[in-house]
């Protein structure tokens, strides 16, 4: 029976696969939603298509990254090294090869846009190289970087500058006025936080919001901010309990998918 205890022995020892998917959930709909919009709002052809594709391949090899770097522990750093490593090259590859000939077929103005959103990128990888992706300024620039994909995209689509800049700026702000809150669920502190600190953000994100109502945004810009802000205003007054994470990323997600209708259309309104 040796043979076959040997055997068993083998599959005990094994590595158990892991998944090289990104964990952090949210991150996929800072990314899909605005992007979604974008791509909705005006007439995507193939170099919108295949910026969208190659920030996808990026997007997917931070797992990878993040196993080699060690932030998902040592063990996972040891024993799927060289899945992370392959891992990683393709989909850097991957992310090169879509995108480069999606910039080479746009015009000169989604290569600015996109040369602005790579170097927050370049920011955040900093970030991330030093341990601090988890901070809040860490969040709050993923949040920036993943929601600004959607502008080089949505001008490779036709979409006006001006439009394609404040959808931007509005993902900007409601995203991060709701990562704030939304990173305390669970914590300690959040029972001992004046409520008046935990709607700041969604405060300042309305403050700005209407500040800019005007000069900057107009009125569509402006109602499809407010779903985000809410969002974030009813996380700081409710504070959830950690069981209901689902449900709240569940009502996030609705909160952008609102948002971006908004936005497209308020894109379709200028066409």
């Amino acid at each position: 029976m040796k043979p076959f205890d040997d055997m068993a022995s083998a599959v005990v020892d094994r590595p158990r696969l892991r998944s090289l998917l990104p964990k952090e959930h949210g991150a996929y709909a800072e990314l899909a939603v605005p992007m979604l919009a974008a791509l909705a709002a005006g007439a995507p052809g193939a170099s919108a298509l295949l910026l969208a594709a190659g920030a996808w391949a990026l997007f997917l090899a931070h797992e990878p990254a993040l196993v080699l770097l060690g932030r998902r522990g040592e063990r996972a750093r040891t024993e799927h090294r060289e899945r992370a490593v392959i891992r990683l090259r393709i989909l850097g590859l991957a992310g090169v090869v879509l995108g480069a000939p999606g910039l080479v077929l746009a015009p000169p103005v989604v290569r600015w846009a996109s040369l602005a959103v790579a170097a927050l990128a370049i920011v955040f990888a900093a970030l991330v190289a030093l341990g601090h992706e988890r901070s809040t300024a860490g969040e709050v620039l993923a949040a920036i970087v993943l929601a600004g994909v959607a502008f080089p995209v949505g001008l490779a689509c036709g979409i006006d500058l001006g439009v394609a800049a404040r959808a931007w700026l509005v993902w900007s702000l409601g995203f991060v006025a709701v990562v704030i809150p939304a990173r305390s669920i669970g914590a300690a502190r959040r029972l001992s936080t004046p409520v008046g600190i935990r709607v700041l953000p969604a405060g300042l994100a309305l403050g700005i919001g209407l500040a800019l109502w005007g000069p900057v945004f107009h009125g569509l810009e402006l109602v499809a901010l407010a779903p985000l802000v809410l969002s974030s205003g009813w996380l700081g007054i409710a504070r959830p309990p950690p069981q209901r994470l689902r449900q709240i990323g569940w009502s996030i997600v609705a909160s952008a998918l609102l948002a971006g209708c908004v936005l497209v259309l308020a894109a379709k309104v200028r066409v």
